[in-house]
């Protein structure tokens, strides 16, 4: 299962997925306020390689933040769910379509059977909140009823080796806001986000791991534990994400090791910025987790 021997009898929570924060914001290049002007990367961008790529480079685990067009305009515009990186001081900035990238999440699955992948599906700006609900359920109907390269699983946390027999490799996971229908599952998680990041240092052991054990979740099989290796204050996301990559990402691996002494299961999710940065990468720091 996603390269890792023995690993069929596990259920989804006790493996570690490798993954990328905002993975559309950046997937598809530059992107655009709503007025059309380019938005900043500096503020915006939060990866550089496409969705293909990111799977090339061993990411299973996506976080797609969504809002809606009402209609198409140009090469650019695409009517229906978007990708888009949002906050309250900036607003929204665009990216391609949710189609898109769940075609290239499709055709990489169907050409490597052994693989599953989960996509995280939580922030939307309140004014798409109704379309999504009215619309989500229908984008993703293909991946329940006529693909055959992959299905979506209904089960949130299913033995992998089960999933992979079903041909269920594709996780949707997502907020209770939109409604979760099967086989969406509703988002259920503890994740180690709790507010900016500083900008001097990556973070160390003992900030993610005091975040984690203080909610008492943390020991419940049924949610998955999340890192979020990422900075959001003070630079620039790109220099951001400098401060958290190369050697520093070997920090994850005695994170995992104190929650299993604690909890007795290991961390689920790992997110970081600009995935394809820097000399060491998240997937084989997370092979090695597994």
């Amino acid at each position: 299962v996603n390269g890792i021997s023995g690993a069929c009898n596990l259920p989804l929570n006790y493996f570690t997925f490798a993954g990328s924060h905002n993975s559309g914001a950046g997937a598809y290049g530059l992107l655009y306020w709503y007025s059309g002007a380019v938005a900043p990367s500096c503020s915006v961008r939060n990866q550089d390689q496409s969705i293909t790529q990111q799977l090339e480079l061993g990411i299973r685990y996506f976080d797609f933040d969504l809002a809606h067009l009402d209609a198409s305009s140009g090469s650019w515009w695409e009517e229906g769910l978007v990708l888009v990186h949002c906050n309250e001081q900036i607003g929204c900035a665009y990216s391609r379509s949710f189609r898109r990238a769940m075609t290239e999440i499709e055709d990489f699955l169907g050409d490597n059977r052994n693989e599953i992948v989960v996509v995280r599906l939580k922030d939307h700006p309140e004014s798409s909140r109704q379309y999504i609900r009215t619309h989500l359920a229908s984008e993703l109907a293909h991946f329940s009823s006529y693909s055959a390269k992959v299905k979506i699983n209904p089960n949130a946390n299913p033995k992998l080796g089960d999933a992979i027999r079903s041909n269920k490799r594709l996780l949707v996971q997502v907020n209770g806001g939109f409604w979760p229908q099967s086989p969406l599952t509703e988002l259920k998680q503890v994740e180690s986000f709790k507010g900016a990041g500083g900008s001097a240092y990556c973070y160390s052991v003992n900030d993610i791991v005091d975040v984690l054990l203080e909610d008492y979740r943390s020991s419940d099989d049924s949610y998955p534990v999340q890192v979020d290796w990422y900075l959001n204050a003070g630079l620039c996301i790109y220099d951001l994400a400098g401060l958290c990559d190369g050697m520093v990402l070997h920090r994850l691996v005695d994170i995992n090791k104190e929650i299993v002494r604690a909890t007795h299961r290991p961390i689920s999710l790992v997110m970081v910025d600009y995935v394809g940065r820097g000399t060491v990468r998240l997937a084989d720091v997370v092979r090695e987790i597994n």
